[in-house]
C-alpha cells in the first residue's frame, strides 16, 4: 500500500513538495528557462543583429500568440499580430456581467479558462510578471478546502459535505484511485510525483517512467477501458467516480478519451491547487499586447523603451482585429505569402513574412485553406508534411458550454436552520452538471460583485444546450434554475429572486463559436503519434540547419490541451525556433527547448 494520501487531502502536499508541471512526454523546465532569463536580465534568446526589425506574423491573439509576440519583440523582431475575432484573449475570455458602471453589482464571468493550477509555473510566471497573481484567490473547486460546501446530486439523492471532508464512500473511491490503481506498475504515481518535485527533480526518471507506460501500450486505452481492464473497478464505482471526480469535478465526460490525457494532468498536478484571477484572465494577453516590457522590468533589444506589441502591429496593419488568415503559401525562398480577409471591410489583402507562428486551433488552418479555390489550396500542401496534415485533420476537440448569472449578493453563504449553507458548489448528473459559486468582493480590481455558473458542461452534456438558439438565455437559465431550486428545496431556494437586475445572464457554447473548434483538444485512444507530430513540428528543419519559418503553437499542439500552461510552453518553443530561424539561439547559460531536444524529445511509437 502506498503512503500517498488522497487528492483532496493531498493538495497541500503538492504545494509543500513544490511540484512543477513537467509534462512527461517532453519534461523541459520552461519555468526555469524563464526565471534564468529574468535573473540574467536578458531576453529568452537572441537573433542576429541583421535580423533586428524583421517582421514575424503571429496568427491569433490568445495567450500563446501574445507570449510569442511579446518575447519575439524583446529579441528585436517585429511581431505583427492578427486576430480573426473582435477581441484580444482567445479562450481567455473575461466578460463583465451585470452593470459595468456599478462595481458592486458587476462581476467577471470567465467564458473560457477560469482556473489556473500553480504547478503550471510558466503560466504563473506571466501572471506574476503583469501583476495579476497579487490580485487572485484560490478557486472554489468542489471538495476543496477553500470551498465552504459541496453538494453532489446523484441518482436523485443529495450528499452535502463541507471543505475537503469527503464522505466515507467518496474518500474510499479516491483512495482506490490514488493509493491502489495509480500505484500499480507501470504508472508508479508516487515515483513520478517525486521526479517532478523541485527538491528531487529528475527529468531522466520522468522520461523512463513515462516511456515504460508508452511501451506497455497504454496509448490504446480509453479512460473507461483503463478503469475496467486495468483498475478492475466495478460499474458502480466507475459511475460514482465519474460523477464526483476529484479536483475539477466529475470526470465521466473524459471516459472516451485516451487514458494518457488524464494521467498527464494527474502527474503534473494540473487538476488541483487552482487560482482565480480577479482581474479577469484576458487581462494577461491584454497587458502583454498594450504594455511595454520596461513597465514589467523586462529588458528588450533594438526597440526603444515604451515599444509595445500593439504599436508594432499597427504600424503594419492598422486594425489587427477581425483579420482572418485564410491561406499561407510558402515561397521558394522560404518566405510566406499570407492572404488575410478583413471581416470589417469585406476585402482581402496579401502580405509577405519571413516567418509565421500559427496559434489558433489547427483544424481551423485546414478548414480555411479550402476557402479560395483549388490553386491556393494545393499551394498550401507543403506547409506541413502529409503525416502532419493527417494529425491536424484528426485532432479531436471537446465541446464546452457555460451559463452564468450575476447575483445581488453571495446568498450561498447564508446558513439555514439545519446549520448547512443555503447553496453549495454543486455536482449533478443532470442538466447543470457543474455549478460554481464566485464572489469577487475581495478583489482589488474594479469588479467586486458575485455570481454563479448555473451550468458548466463538457462534451455531450454541452450539446444539450444547442438546437434552440432563437432565444437561448431565458430558457436555458430557467432549465438550470428548475433543477437547482429542486435540489435545494429544503432551503426554499428561489434562484430567480437572487439574480441581478441589469444584464445578469451570459451564455457561451464553444461548439458554435466561429473561430474555434469546440473548447480544447483531447486525444482519443491511439492518437499519441498525431500529438507527437504536432508538438514536434517546431523542430522542423533544425537538424539540417534549414529551420522552417512556419511554426505551430497553441494548447492543441501541447500535450495538455485545455490548459493555458500548454499554450504558453508551445509559445516558448516557437520563440526559441524564431531565434534559430534568424541566425541566433539561446544563451549558453540558459539552454532552451531546442537545446534540450535530443535528451528530452517525445518517444516515437
Amino acid at each position: 500500500m502506498s503512503a500517498i494520501p488522497s487528492r483532496s487531502k493531498g493538495a497541500a502536499r503538492l504545494l509543500a513538495k513544490n511540484v512543477t508541471a513537467l509534462v512527461p512526454d517532453f519534461p523541459f523546465h520552461y519555468a526555469r528557462f524563464l526565471e534564468t532569463a529574468d535573473s540574467l536580465g536578458t531576453p529568452l534568446a537572441q537573433v542576429s543583429r541583421q535580423a533586428y526589425g524583421k517582421q514575424v506574423l503571429i496568427v491569433g491573439a490568445g495567450v500563446a500568440g501574445m507570449v510569442a509576440a511579446y518575447e519575439a519583440m524583446r529579441m528585436g523582431l517585429h511581431p505583427v499580430v492578427v486576430e480573426a475575432s473582435g477581441r484580444i484573449g482567445g479562450r481567455l475570455y473575461s466578460y463583465v456581467a451585470g452593470d459595468p458602471q456599478d462595481p458592486d453589482n458587476s462581476v467577471i464571468c470567465e467564458m473560457g479558462a477560469m482556473r489556473f493550477p500553480v504547478s503550471g509555473k510558466a503560466l504563473m510566471h506571466y501572471f506574476d510578471k503583469v501583476g495579476m497573481r497579487a490580485n487572485s484567490t484560490d478557486f472554489p473547486n468542489p471538495g476543496s478546502p477553500f470551498t465552504p460546501s459541496t453538494v453532489v446530486d446523484y441518482q436523485q439523492k443529495q450528499v452535502y459535505y463541507e471543505g475537503d471532508n469527503l464522505p466515507v464512500d467518496y474518500a474510499e473511491i479516491e483512495r482506490k484511485l490514488f493509493e491502489v490503481f495509480l500505484e500499480q506498475d507501470p504508472i508508479k504515481f508516487t515515483e513520478m510525483e517525486a521526479a517532478m518535485s523541485e527538491g528531487s527533480l529528475d527529468q531522466a526518471r520522468i522520461k523512463a517512467l513515462w516511456n515504460a507506460i508508452l511501451d506497455a501500450g497504454w496509448d490504446n486505452l480509453s479512460f473507461f477501458a483503463a478503469m475496467v481492464e486495468q483498475a478492475g473497478w466495478s460499474r458502480e464505482d466507475i459511475d460514482l467516480f465519474g460523477q464526483i471526480g476529484f479536483g475539477t469535478g466529475g470526470w465521466n465526460t473524459d471516459y472516451p478519451n485516451c487514458f494518457l490525457e488524464v494521467l498527464r494532468v494527474l502527474y503534473t498536478g494540473l487538476d488541483t491547487n487552482h487560482k482565480l484571477m480577479y482581474d479577469g484572465s484576458s487581462e494577461l494577453p491584454g497587458r502583454l499586447w498594450r504594455r511595454a516590457p520596461d513597465t514589467f522590468g523586462d529588458t528588450m533589444v533594438h526597440w526603444p523603451a515604451g515599444t509595445t506589441v500593439e504599436g508594432l502591429t499597427t504600424q503594419v496593419i492598422s486594425q489587427p482585429l477581425n483579420q482572418e488568415v485564410r491561406q499561407i503559401v510558402r515561397r521558394s525562398n522560404g518566405e510566406f505569402d499570407v492572404w488575410v480577409f478583413d471581416r470589417t471591410l469585406g476585402s482581402e489583402h496579401s502580405y509577405t513574412f519571413p516567418a509565421v507562428v500559427y496559434t489558433p486551433h489547427k483544424r481551423i488552418l485546414d478548414k480555411f485553406r479550402y476557402m479560395d479555390g483549388a490553386a491556393r489550396f494545393n499551394q498550401m500542401n507543403d506547409l506541413l508534411s502529409p503525416k502532419e496534415w493527417e494529425a491536424v485533420m484528426y485532432t479531436h476537440y471537446m465541446q464546452s458550454a457555460k451559463i452564468f448569472a450575476q447575483t445581488k449578493r453571495p446568498f450561498w453563504t447564508d446558513v439555514g436552520t439545519d446549520l448547512q449553507y443555503r447553496m453549495s458548489v454543486t455536482l449533478s448528473e443532470r442538466i447543470t452538471r457543474g455549478t460554481y459559486l464566485l464572489d469577487y468582493a475581495q478583489s482589488q480590481g474594479p469588479y467586486k460583485g458575485c455570481g454563479l455558473f448555473l451550468s458548466y458542461t463538457w462534451n455531450d452534456d454541452a450539446l444539450k444546450f444547442l438546437g434552440d438558439r432563437g432565444a437561448p438565455l431565458p430558457s436555458h437559465v430557467q432549465l438550470c434554475t428548475t433543477l437547482l431550486d429542486s435540489v435545494y428545496a429544503p432551503h426554499q431556494l428561489n434562484l430567480a429572486a437572487e439574480f441581478g437586475m441589469t444584464n445578469p445572464f451570459v451564455e457561451i457554447n464553444w461548439e458554435e463559436q466561429p473561430f474555434f473548434l469546440c473548447a480544447f483538444k483531447m486525444n482519443l485512444p491511439g492518437q499519441y503519434e498525431y500529438q507527437r507530430l504536432l508538438f514536434s513540428q517546431f523542430m522542423n528543419g533544425v537538424s539540417v540547419l534549414n529551420p522552417d519559418g512556419f511554426i505551430l503553437a497553441g494548447d492543441d499542439v501541447s500535450w495538455t490541451g485545455g490548459w493555458a500552461e500548454g499554450a504558453v510552453t508551445t509559445a516558448l518553443n516557437a520563440v526559441n525556433k524564431l531565434a534559430v530561424k534568424f541566425n541566433g539561439g539561446t544563451l549558453l547559460t540558459n539552454r532552451g527547448p531546442i537545446d534540450e531536444w535530443q535528451a528530452l524529445q517525445p518517444k516515437a511509437l
